[in-house]
């Protein structure tokens, strides 16, 4: 196995001017006049650069890759009567304007941090240190261009500058012709100035950036420019704006030509095994987990964090604590969101220890939808290595008298592992999952104080080697990269069709946070009722779940998934407290289909759905 061990990530508090770039009250301790002052600063202003990522994590939904987990067709938000906002999430409306306020603040902490390196780089004599300079700089743009990236997928025009302090007054930008151009530009950047080549370090390297400057262009391409068949097109040349590492404007060819490069020069493999990238198949589990026991008879064990098919992730460590702002999202909550649903059913039965044995217990949020499962063939190995069908493979699963959205479907990609001698113990003190064998092993404390929601340090995987092949295949028309994709999973040979690298990419990226805007990027911008998106999110309508340990089906709690994709584009609504700071529709305005009078039932969920 490939580093279990925790991992110490630097959590570096920075000092910039435009951190709450809408508020123009400067609440730090330091400004653009006396930060960076040395070399160091930028070095700690890069840590926290990557920290924002955790501070994201502190609440998955406020995190990207979770909200569009919840978002899309393939999983529900589930969880409890009484969690409002996953349902809401899941439905396409809020349950309070300041719903995603944390994602907003976080995505612009991010992109302003990322300015102070970008602009200050070369206040510094870099004379013999130019490839330490020129990486620094390198993993800036990176990051800016995801937190963009991010930002226009979640919020579509924003606020944005490219200069070390903002402007006073920073309107919404067109994201298609101002601000996308401005992505694949850092991406671009990113991969020309990056020469560190480490896997799984938690730092972005050349590689990443190629594999998310195609992210960006496919999303860009179809969503923006309709362009639904990236194989069978040949889209105009996109004229990039002038930054160092840029030259001329970005073809298709030279997307491919980026993933190529990530493919044959990288240094990542697929992992030989699908079910090797997840962490049920740890050392101190496999022995007991029979889905697992031929990888345990080989003595083969879970590939580990930063394994040689992760490009990118968000890492965690042990200092998560509930004292104090985002440092909660040092601890993978995503996995205790995942996990299966806590309570007891009506007979006093309840999740998470010997019965439901490997699999830990947590809020049961994101649960796979039923439409899932029924479309993805048995014959898929991927199947069961990605869904827990807890009825079939469960002594017993408890449907609890508090679920809601439940389908007996979870993620065993990301949810908590516990091992045979810990599934019973105390879920405080633990040791309770497999993490809490490996944290004591080191000695290391607990340092939130509750095992069950602190203890989870396996990597959130945000690009890994498989999507970049599917990526190629898809751009290029040839099935070569889906079809080693397919043969690791034992599967046979196909041929390339748009329906063919759909269907791969939904099933061998299932509950990976990539699906939403996949189904976004096929549909083309103000799709409507009738684009593949629409379509797809409606199947919720009249999917089987579980509500308070009665079986019912799904139905959308205002109108239809499909008029609330419509309405919306699949865009969330900018805060309200933003749009009230600035009071000026010419510099912010909220997005449509969201709080307009005459449409507040529509949007508006005020409590969970009943079933």
């Amino acid at each position: 196995m490939k580093k279990i061990y925790l991992l110490a990530v630097a959590a570096a508090f920075a000092f910039t001017s435009c951190e709450n770039f809408l508020d123009t009250t400067n609440n730090t301790q330091a400004n653009t006049s006396n930060f960076p002052a040395q070399p160091s600063d930028l070095d700690a202003e890069l840590s926290a650069l990557y920290s924002v990522m955790n501070a994201y994590a502190s609440d998955p939904l406020q995190t990207p890759f979770f909200i569009y987990n919840i978002m899309s067709d393939d999983c529900n938000g589930a969880g409890g009567t009484g969690d409002v906002e996953s349902h809401a999430i899941g439905h396409l409306m809020t349950n309070k304007t300041t719903l995603y306020d944390n994602t907003w603040s976080q995505t612009y902490i991010g992109i302003s941090r990322a300015n102070t390196i970008i602009y200050s780089v070369d206040n510094f004599d870099w004379k013999g240190k130019e490839s330490t300079r020129d990486q620094l700089l390198g993993e800036a743009y990176f990051m800016r261009g995801l937190y963009y990236l991010w930002g226009t997928q979640l919020w579509g025009d924003i606020p944005a500058y490219w200069s070390i302090a903002c402007p006073t007054s920073v309107p919404q930008q067109d994201a298609e012709t101002v601000i996308y151009p401005h992505i694949l530009a850092d991406f671009v950047s990113a991969a020309s100035l990056m020469n560190k080549k480490v896997q799984g370090d938690g730092h972005a390297t050349k590689f990443a950036a190629e594999g998310y400057l195609a992210r960006a262009y496919m999303f860009y391409e179809g969503f923006y420019k309709g362009v639904k068949e990236l194989a069978a097109a040949t889209p105009d040349a996109i004229e990039l704006p002038q930054q160092e590492g840029v030259t001329g404007a970005l073809t298709k060819a030279q997307v491919v030509s980026a993933l190529e490069d990530v493919i044959n020069n990288g240094g990542y493999s697929l992992v030989s095994d699908f079910r090797l990238l997840w962490q049920y198949t740890n050392q101190y589990t496999a022995a007991d987990y029979d889905f697992v026991s031929d990888l345990n008879a080989a003595g083969k064990y879970w590939a580990g964090n930063g394994n040689a098919e992760e490009i990118f992730q968000i890492q965690f460590g042990n200092f998560a604590s509930w004292n104090g702002a985002n440092t909660m999202g040092y601890t993978n909550m995503t996995s205790l969101y995942c996990s299966l649903r806590c309570d007891e059913d009506a007979s006093g039965n309840i999740n998470g220890k010997a019965a439901t044995f490997p699999f830990a217990q947590g809020w049961g949020q994101g649960v796979f939808n039923t439409n899932l499962w029924n479309d993805w063939s048995d014959s898929d190995p991927r199947k069961r290595a990605t869904i827990l069908n807890c009825d079939a493979e469960l002594t017993k699963f408890a449907y609890t008298t508090s679920c809601s959205e439940e389908t007996g479907f979870y993620n065993k990609k990301v949810m908590a592992i516990t091992t045979k001698a810990t599934a019973d113990n105390d879920m405080t003190a633990g040791p309770y999952t497999w993490w809490s064998v490996v944290r004591e092993s080191f000695g290391a404390s607990q340092n939130n104080g509750n095992c069950m929601q602190g203890d989870h340090f396996a990597d959130i995987v945000l690009l890994r080697l498989a999507d970049v092949m599917l990526m190629h295949s898809e751009l290029t028309g040839d099935a070569t990269q889906m079809n080693k994709v397919r043969a690791r999973a034992g599967l046979d040979a196909t041929t390339y069709s748009l329906t063919n690298i759909q269907n791969e990419r939904r099933f061998e990226l299932a509950g990976e946070g990539i699906r939403f805007n996949d189904l976004r990027r096929w549909s083309g911008k103000n799709g409507g009722e009738g684009c593949m998106a629409a379509t797809a999110l409606e199947r919720q309508n009249g999917s089987k779940v579980n509500y308070t340990g009665t079986w019912t089906t799904m139905k959308h709690a205002a109108s239809s998934w499909k008029a609330r994709y419509a309405e919306t584009d699949g865009f969330l609504p900018i805060p309200e407290t933003e749009i009230a700071k600035v009071n000026d529709p010419d510099v912010l305005k909220q997005n449509p289909g969201w709080y307009s009078a005459s449409k507040e039932n529509d949007y508006n969920m005020s409590g969970t759905p009943i079933y």
